[in-house]
């Protein structure tokens, strides 16, 4: 593949040392799935020119229909405003919640609100305040700043629900015996998504024509291991919520807690998962769904989709663990509001 730029009526060559990649297509009843054949981060030039050999292999070259698409400015525009109004929305909320909290004893919070507050100003993150500036410069050092917020936001998420389902029926909660395990295994997770996202990041504004899954070498042993670590977390998840419910299920307070944020979560991984299936249909096993959601988005609805359920997820616990006006105060307080082990 060769791609050539126009400027000033110039014919520039971008990629001096043109690559071959192989590529794998999938195809289903005679049609087959489209395959990117470069991306380009950044738009630098008014007028490209791509050249593209095949193998012989390739006979009906006819039947294959190039396809080039784009952002559009409608679709910036939008990004931007919404992207904003989460962001706006986040701090909001976290300041509403820290502006409740301030008249009760840190001592007093349940893990649920402490959470919370990290949690907020991980979506903001999320959210990306540095955002325009992938719309304004050329640099992958924003792409890779944007890879690391999301990465270490859903990483977030991974470590609150272990922590939570945890900590309420575990008062004591020192750093090695009760966080150590978890940090290990979410921030194994952290590492491989930052080296991967920002990697592929840095080396497509070097090669427009890279992808990272198919022709990065090693890459699908780390995508094994990615894996293996997402089952152990998933099992050590479940195990901590079969403990937590089989422990703490006579308890009112405990068990409205409990059932609240499981339903809750478990209703936003249902919507997430039948928005991927609805977007990749039959091949939602088979594609590397992460990376495409991660770097790019195919219409509004789809970006509308991820970035709305995860924000409103949290606005909603925001509302929900919010105290009561009619709370004990500081004074009534006997430190044990969220002690479980006290409770039972």
């Amino acid at each position: 593949v060769s791609i050539f730029a126009y400027a000033n009526s110039t014919k520039i060559l971008l990629n001096e040392d043109p690559r071959s990649h192989d590529r794998q297509l999938m195809c289903y009843e005679g049609v087959c799935d489209p395959v990117t054949v470069f991306h380009l981060s950044y738009i630098r030039f008014p007028r490209y020119y791509i050249e593209v050999e095949t193998s012989q292999a390739l006979v009906n070259r006819s039947s294959f229909t190039p396809i080039w698409k784009s952002y559009n400015v409608s679709f910036t525009e939008l990004e931007l405003w919404f992207r904003f109004f989460f962001l706006l929305s986040a701090f909001l909320t976290a300041l509403a919640l820290v502006q409740s909290l301030r008249g009760h004893s840190i001592q007093d919070w349940s893990i649920e609100q402490k959470w919370i507050i990290f949690l907020l100003i991980a979506v903001m993150l999320y959210d990306n305040p540095l955002f325009p500036l992938l719309l304004l410069t050329s640099t992958p050092l924003i792409s890779v700043v944007d890879a690391v917020f999301t990465v270490t936001f859903f990483c977030s998420l991974l470590m609150f629900w272990l922590c939570v389902y945890h900590g309420m029926r575990k008062a004591e909660r020192h750093f090695f015996s009760f966080y150590f395990l978890k940090l290990c295994l979410v921030g194994l997770i952290w590492i491989i998504g930052c080296v991967v996202l920002s990697w592929s990041a840095l080396y497509e504004t070097v090669d427009p024509t890279f992808s990272i899954t198919q022709d990065q070498e090693g890459f699908t042993i780390v995508k094994i291991f990615f894996f293996v670590l997402l089952a152990i977390y998933i099992f050590y998840l479940l195990f901590l919520l079969v403990r937590a419910y089989s422990e703490l299920h006579s308890m009112p307070y405990f068990d409205v807690r409990l059932r609240f944020l499981t339903t809750l979560t478990v209703l936003i991984l249902l919507i997430s998962l039948v928005a991927m299936f609805l977007r990749f249909g039959r091949a939602f096993l088979e594609r590397d769904i992460v990376m495409e959601i991660t770097l790019r988005w195919n219409n509004a609805a789809e970006f509308l989709c991820f970035y709305s359920l995860f924000n409103f997820y949290l606005f909603t616990l925001a509302f929900v663990y919010s105290p009561s006006t009619n709370i004990m105060g500081p004074k009534e307080s006997t430190g044990r509001y969220d002690d479980g082990e006290e409770s039972m």
